[in-house]
């Protein structure tokens, strides 16, 4: 995959990698004179809770596949294989979790599906409207969380974060939209690629450049069509629409069986799932690969509320970025790495 080879992408790993190192030693610093506060944390630890977020996070993982899967056509679905469909979120999460902004997420999953014998105009279509349907589904998760928690939010979390919440939100609505022009809109589409045609004609030579827009052209119609089909497909959309609800729900929750694993039996598993979603939400706003660094600040900043022991707290952060996050990465690359057998 060309997106994982480029010299842009080594790059975004050598600062995920300092990142990293340097979040690692932020947060162990955090743990300096604690001991034994550390030592209280470890003693009521119950490793099934942890199993159990790890599982959630699996689940969420199967959950994008078959999301995946009911947005193909009947053809497709019969001639792809289940390793192609667990690759699709594999990858995926390979992709987000190397490029800043998660750029790299749809260029990932468009080759776990080309990958797997599936026409490229029509991959380009499925993930591009799987990328619709998980904005437009985060953005309601988003919109139920925030006004039925509104109130715990402005009272217990800094006000530095809070503040992010409305421009978060502002920016998921510009994709959304965006993303409709260019799949039902193709004319605009077309437009501004001959635009662009033309100033790459000065740096280019022009045969080249046609040849280059006659090509995307192509692929530009072949997607509108697909595009079309899905969005008639009413069934289509809807399961998958209630798949992704359902990922999103099972990864929103792997912190509250992280933090239970601790021993707050008492806390509540729906302002869990409320804070989680707008450390994702929000973290989407800064260009930093994976989110690393701003996503710890952000759970510590928000979780506080629910884990008063500093210790216990680093650990949650450590474990849920090591399961929502570090495993995911590892994970894609294995899927990357390995070959799976196609469907003949």
């Amino acid at each position: 995959m060309n997106a994982l080879k480029s010299r842009k992408n080594q790059v975004s790993a050598l600062i995920v990698v300092l990142l990293t190192a340097l979040t690692i030693y932020y947060l162990t610093r955090e743990l300096a004179g604690r001991e034994k506060q550390l030592e209280a944390a470890l003693k009521v630890l119950d490793w099934h809770f942890l199993v159990l977020g790890l599982l959630t996070m699996i689940v969420s993982l199967g959950l994008e596949a078959l999301a995946t899967r009911a947005l193909l056509n009947q053809e497709d679905r019969k001639n792809t294989s289940w390793g192609t469909l667990i690759r699709v979120p594999l990858l995926n999460q390979l992709g987000i979790g190397l490029t800043p902004f998660a750029s790299g997420g749809q260029p990932a999953q468009l080759y776990a599906l080309t990958r797997g014998k599936i026409d490229g105009g029509r991959a380009l279509s499925v993930t591009l409207m799987k990328f619709l349907v998980y904005q437009i589904v985060v953005v309601l998760f988003f919109i139920i969380g925030y006004f039925a928690a509104d109130s715990f939010i402005y009272q217990n979390v800094d006000p530095a974060f809070a503040t992010f919440i409305p421009f978060a939100i502002m920016i998921h609505a510009v994709v959304i939209i965006g993303l409709l022009l260019v799949m039902f809109w193709p004319a605009l589409t077309i437009k501004v690629v001959d635009w662009t045609a033309k100033l790459a004609g000065k740096f280019w030579k022009q045969d080249k450049v046609n040849k280059l827009v006659d090509k995307v052209e192509d692929k530009v119609n072949n997607f509108h069509r697909e595009s079309k089909r899905v969005a008639r497909s009413t069934k289509s959309l809807t399961v998958a629409s209630i798949y992704t609800a359902l990922q999103l729900m099972a990864f929103y929750l792997v912190p509250y069986f992280v933090i239970r694993a601790f021993g707050y039996a008492s806390v509540n598993p729906w302002l869990i799932l409320t804070m989680n979603i707008m450390i994702v939400m929000v973290i989407s706003l800064f260009p930093i690969p994976g989110g690393v660094g701003g996503a710890e600040l952000s759970f510590q900043l928000l979780f506080t509320p629910f884990v008063k022991n500093q210790a216990t707290l680093i650990l949650v952060i450590l474990i849920w970025r090591l399961i929502t996050y570090y495993f995911c990465l590892f994970a894609g690359i294995i899927a990357y790495v390995i070959p799976v057998r196609e469907k003949e």
